[in-house]
């Protein structure tokens, strides 16, 4: 019998975080937010609901995947070599980092151009408010896929669990503060850690696509798809169901288009 502890976890980080970026659009917006939030309802059944049904495919098929790679892993940590204990676990978070980053990158750039991506990836672009929420409305089919992308080169690579853990932690709050309508004053740090005003550049509806990288924007700075402009509207050129089950159902309906780098189909 599985853990109660692994069902419960979604939804407590999905309160938690909502109890903390809640007050903080509401003190520090980077944008007025509407009266009535459009797909609110969606968004919050993605929240909780979408992140049951992620974590079952990611408890039974990504983690025997993993188990797989961690088969062909090298048997001793990535910095073993390291005397200092405190200087190796830093050096094991921050390689997690970046190689959690890396894998990301890829899966996302596949994902505005692979048709049958796009159509899974296109659920979480649908949404037309930018918001602490709006950050949970994945996919759960995508989710597997982007876990397995994300968490494989950590695997491969020998970074202890502990290590790995932190650096799985990190990323979800990211993803939270990434997505969040919040003002973030721009400065040097902006440089180093992706604020909402980066991420939000992605999510733009209309013109060309950047800002992939969820975390470190000098990946986006070295493979040539950085901007540093200001995102003026979101969702995409087409119409997308409203429902949440609509939205679960959407990647089934009609024929994927192919998803290009310049068209104004992908939404940026």
């Amino acid at each position: 019998m599985m853990d109660a502890a692994l069902w419960v976890r979604p939804l407590v980080f999905a309160a938690l975080v909502g109890l903390a970026f809640v007050p903080l659009e509401h003190i520090f917006p980077a944008r007025r937010a509407p009266a009535r939030r459009p797909g609110v309802a969606a968004d919050v059944l993605f929240a909780t609901v979408g992140q049951l049904l992620a974590r079952l495919g990611i408890v039974v098929l990504v983690g025997w995947a993993l188990a797989r790679l961690d088969d062909i892993g090298p048997e001793r940590p990535l910095w073993i070599g390291v005397a200092d204990r405190r200087a190796r676990g830093v050096l094991d978070v921050a390689s997690g980092l970046l190689l959690f980053e890396l894998g990301g990158y890829g899966y996302h750039r596949l994902a505005h151009r692979v048709p049958w991506l796009w159509r899974l990836h296109e659920v979480h672009h649908s949404s037309r408010t930018m918001d602490w929420l709006a950050g949970f409305r994945q996919h759960p089919l995508e989710l597997l896929l982007l876990t397995l992308a994300q968490n494989a080169p950590l695997v491969l690579a020998g970074v202890p669990l502990g290590a790995h853990a932190v650096v799985v932690a990190l990323l979800k709050v990211n993803t939270v503060f990434v997505h969040a309508n919040l003002r973030v004053p721009d400065g040097p740090w902006a440089r180093v850690l992706a604020t909402p005003r980066f991420h939000h550049r992605h999510h733009q509806r209309g013109g060309p696509v950047r800002n992939y990288a969820a975390l470190f924007p000098f990946i986006d700075q070295l493979f040539g798809t950085h901007s540093d402009g200001t995102a003026t509207a979101f969702g995409v050129a087409r119409a997308t169901p409203e429902s949440y089950l609509g939205l679960l159902a959407s990647p089934l309906r009609g024929r994927p288009q192919p998803a290009r780098e310049t068209d104004d189909r992908r939404a940026c």
